[in-house]
């Protein structure tokens, strides 16, 4: 979750032109044929294309900075978080358009997590696709409804709920069509937060677990999770990967890693001082180590 409201202001309108490629592996430049161009004009969206058949779908005039994932293989599509919900519909929706302009294929959505600012469109997606993790399938109605609580949105009260289509099982390859994926439990910034691993790109989107901005954490106990959850990401992502977070910019750098396991040993082994703050009136503390921050809530 990237920081208050308050302290991003909202960019200026502007007109964003992307220029996109679905079918091959080469990043665009200047001397692509206008043949093989997606052209998206939007007031809000700004797409990038990072690898094969991956797209950035970045809200810079989010409150939030939100960055959303659309992964296409040959096969199916997966779509990584909604958007935050902050613009205005176009042709009925406010982020499937954009969607279906760079992909005919199946689209499944996974949450990286439950918060307000990731799944305020996850209504425009008609297979949704949860980790397969027994705390969440022990909440799902028996006509497979799961109901979204407060402590999941953090903040507001929608979406309430939603249909959970399929179950993807943790630690296990799936092939999306020459695109295998896996999907991992990294618990910390929340219980259910997941990290998509790109096995065949060498790729890894994180979500809000860590990204470039201030991290959040909701209790100091989640801290030994946080920790188990960053040694699990060294010891098996290599340095060819690239890791993708969820607000700001969306590339991360590899080296960051090793900073946040710095920051959490730091938080815990009491080597670092914090500042007390409020956020959404709620008291925190602020640590900071080697340009990363940490907001921790207090008594939630």
């Amino acid at each position: 979750m990237k920081a208050i409201h308050k302290w991003i202001p909202l960019s200026l309108i502007f007109l964003i032109t992307i220029s996109c490629r679905e079918d091959d592996g080469q990043s665009l430049s200047n001397g692509t044929s206008d043949n093989d161009i997606i052209t998206i004009q939007s007031t809000w969206f700004k797409v990038d294309y990072a690898r094969p058949k991956t797209y950035l779908i970045r809200e810079p005039r989010s409150q939030q900075g939100n960055v959303s994932y659309l992964l296409i293989g040959d096969e199916q599509a997966l779509m990584i978080d909604t958007g935050s919900g902050e613009n205005k519909a176009e042709s009925g929706n406010k982020i499937k358009h954009i969607v279906d302009q760079l992909t005919s294929k199946p689209v499944s959505l996974l949450l990286s997590h439950f918060h307000f600012d990731h799944n305020q469109n996850i209504k425009e997606f008609d297979h949704v696709v949860f980790p397969q993790l027994e705390s969440l399938e022990a909440q799902v109605s028996d006509d497979s409804i799961y109901y979204f609580s407060a402590e999941d949105l953090f903040i507001g009260s929608e979406p309430r709920e939603v249909k959970v289509n399929k179950w993807l099982p943790l630690n296990t390859d799936i092939d999306l069509g020459n695109r295998v994926i896996q999907i991992i439990n990294i618990p910390g910034h929340t219980d259910e937060s997941v990290a998509v691993i790109d096995k065949t790109n060498k790729m890894a989107f994180l979500g809000d677990y860590l990204y470039n901005g201030a991290l959040f954490a909701f209790d100091y106990a989640d801290l030994t999770k946080y920790k188990k959850s960053i040694q699990y990401l060294i010891d098996n992502l290599t340095p060819d990967y690239q890791l993708f977070g969820a607000h700001g910019e969306p590339q991360i750098p590899f080296n960051k890693l090793e900073t946040l396991q710095g920051l959490l040993s730091c938080i815990t082994s009491n080597t670092c001082s914090s500042t007390s703050t409020t956020l959404w009136g709620k008291p925190a503390d602020i640590y900071r180590y080697e340009g990363m921050s940490m907001v921790i809530f207090l008594n939630l």
